[in-house]
């Protein structure tokens, strides 16, 4: 049966009263702790949670708006499930985030299953969008101002190189036929059972040299070429996940020549890195992983700064990609900016004009080397073209050209210019205007060259630099969620739980940075206040204070307290 405690829904006594003191609990309430407990637990996904239980048969559920925030919270502060278990059970100002009362027991296994779930539903994408928007909200965060970039993750995977590569993923295999198919397995070649007994460690770890290891690379590939080829007909084997990644990793790793198995010399590095992780990629900077692309806010007039945005992605994803998806989200979540920072990989001509269909300016230096050009030259920024149809109406010079053809489906313009405008000019040298043979003074354009013109003139003015300086603050924020909640190597492996963990890491951040803002903790405060003022205004909780009041006079007298008669006095006039 489903268990569901409302934390909106007041209590007629604190919980904690006797086991957190005044001090503690004011701590608690402007600590992250309070800032879950009386913001964001609301948000938690529980309804979807709900949905993998029966409302009427079985055994009570544990608490879901419990569970659901554990498994966040377990998540940004890198525990374990055992780790997470024990702060459930003991830890005071984890129960007071997730709203249980003292006593509560779980073990890791129930921990493992509600993740589990998480990942199946890909809730974390929706824990992260309600978090964001719910502390934006309550902190009234500008969003106009944002800023973009991308950090490494490492997955919790073992880094092969291509011969341990294919020769694990025969292993693993042949694991599975061991298991389900063993009678077709006693068929195998003898020395091909005997090469892949060891361990995953011992796999050919007899090649020293240079040449051994290249033996050794080249067998693997046979292998893998032979057993794929050997199950093919078996369906059984052929449905199987590591028969799917045995062709993958050939199809990635080699190649067939003249009816012989050839590996290949490069490979890039959109390919399979590990079995057991098969979405990691590879990038040629910062190794094998993932990758999270990341918009954050950076508006001066915001106390504090939070994320908006975040996709995590294979390493092998390349950050120009990731402009229109990330504004895409954005949107989705009504917190598209009008400028948005980036560095020099994000700002190529087709994200700038897709962001600006979106009302958005991407503000970044244009990637690519600049032409080498004398610097005092004239550029196609120096002409005057009308924005609204694309046409030039003067040279630098000041002079109109004779001849203006415009191509609008092609976005290219050719002008000609008069001989004599172009032939006395003073700047004839560092024109880009070029004579034709039959001496006709012609320039033919894009409307991409128009603009990367424009841009380029415009990032070597002080304005373009103390725009884009505000940039370099989300490296700060890329080394906070690495060096404080352990964004660099992760403890889980594989698409579901990278991507849980990653968003959950990036949602707990926002709380982290919520809980430093004064105006937030302020609200907290003043909604503590009000509950426990609720909990005993009405006639119910009077009556039941008066009543415990009562009982505590008892038990002094009981225990032979010093004072009870006083002590019992100032209760009972309270």
């Amino acid at each position: 049966m489903i268990h569901i405690v409302d934390p909106r829904q007041n209590r007629l006594f604190d919980p904690f009263e006797g086991i957190i003191p005044s001090a503690g609990q004011r701590i608690i309430s402007s600590g992250w702790q309070g800032v879950f407990r009386h913001v964001l637990l609301k948000l938690m996904p529980v309804g979807e949670l709900a949905q993998h239980f029966s409302r009427d048969l079985g055994a009570p559920t544990k608490e879901l708006y419990s569970m659901a925030g554990l498994v966040f919270v377990t998540d940004f502060l890198d525990w374990t499930a055992q780790e997470a278990t024990e702060a459930y059970i003991f830890r005071s100002d984890v129960q007071y985030a997730l709203n249980l009362e003292p006593g509560v027991e779980i073990s890791s296994r129930t921990v493992e299953r509600y993740q589990k779930l998480f990942r199946e539903d890909e809730l974390a994408a929706q824990v992260f969008h309600d978090v964001t928007i719910g502390l934006a909200e309550k902190l009234e965060l500008d969003i106009s101002r944002q800023r973009l970039d991308s950090t490494h993750v490492f997955s919790h995977m073992a880094s092969f190189g291509r011969t341990k590569l294919m020769a694990v993923a025969i292993k693993r295999f042949l694991t599975q036929v061991i298991r389900h198919a063993p009678e077709q397995y006693a068929t195998l070649p003898e020395e091909f059972r005997k090469r892949y007994e060891p361990a995953q460690s011992q796999l050919f770890a007899g090649a020293k040299d240079a040449e051994a290891r290249q033996r050794s690379r080249q067998q693997a590939a046979e292998d893998l070429c032979w057993i794929i080829d050997h199950f093919a007909d078996c369906p059984d084997m052929t449905t199987r996940s590591s028969y799917k990644a045995l062709v993958t990793i050939f199809s990635q790793q080699c190649e067939l020549s003249e009816g012989k198995v050839v590996v290949k010399a490069k490979t890039g590095g959109d390919c399979v890195q590990n079995p057991s992780d098969p979405v990691a990629g590879y990038d040629g900077h910062k190794g094998k992983g993932y990758q999270v692309q990341i918009t954050e806010t950076c508006s001066p007039e915001n106390e504090v700064q939070l994320i908006t945005g975040a996709l995590p992605q294979g390493a092998a994803e390349q950050d120009g990609a990731a402009v229109v998806p990330m504004l895409d989200q954005l949107e989705d979540s009504k917190l598209l900016p009008e400028e948005m920072l980036a560095d020099t990989l994000y700002c190529g001509d087709e994200n700038v004009q897709a962001a600006a269909g979106r009302g958005v300016e991407l503000v970044g230096p244009i990637p690519g080397r600049e032409p080498a050009s004398d610097p005092g030259a004239l550029t196609l920024d120096d002409f005057a073209v009308d924005e609204r149809t694309g046409r030039v109406e003067a040279c630098p010079q000041g002079h109109t050209p004779i001849v203006v053809e415009r191509n609008e489906e092609a976005g290219t313009t050719r002008i000609e210019m008069a001989t004599a405008a172009c032939e006395g000019c003073p700047f004839r040298t560092s024109c880009p205007i070029h004579q034709t043979r039959d001496g006709r003074y012609e320039l033919d354009f894009t409307d991409k060259d128009h603009r990367m013109a424009g841009r380029r003139r415009e990032q070597e003015t002080p304005v373009f630099a103390e725009r884009y300086r505000m940039r370099s603050g989300i490296e700060s924020t890329n080394s906070g969620l690495k060096n404080r909640l352990g964004l660099d190597h992760l403890r889980v492996r594989g698409r579901g739980s990278v991507f849980r963990v990653i968003l959950h890491k990036v949602a707990g951040w926002n709380v982290l940075r919520a809980a430093a803002s004064k105006k937030l903790r302020a609200w907290v405060t003043r909604e503590v206040a009000q509950t426990l003022k609720g909990a005993e205004s009405g006639p119910t909780g009077r009556f039941w204070a008066f009543v415990l009041r009562l009982w505590d006079g008892f038990q002094m007298i009981f225990r032979g307290s010093h004072g009870c008669s006083d002590n019992l006095r100032d209760s009972w006039a309270a």
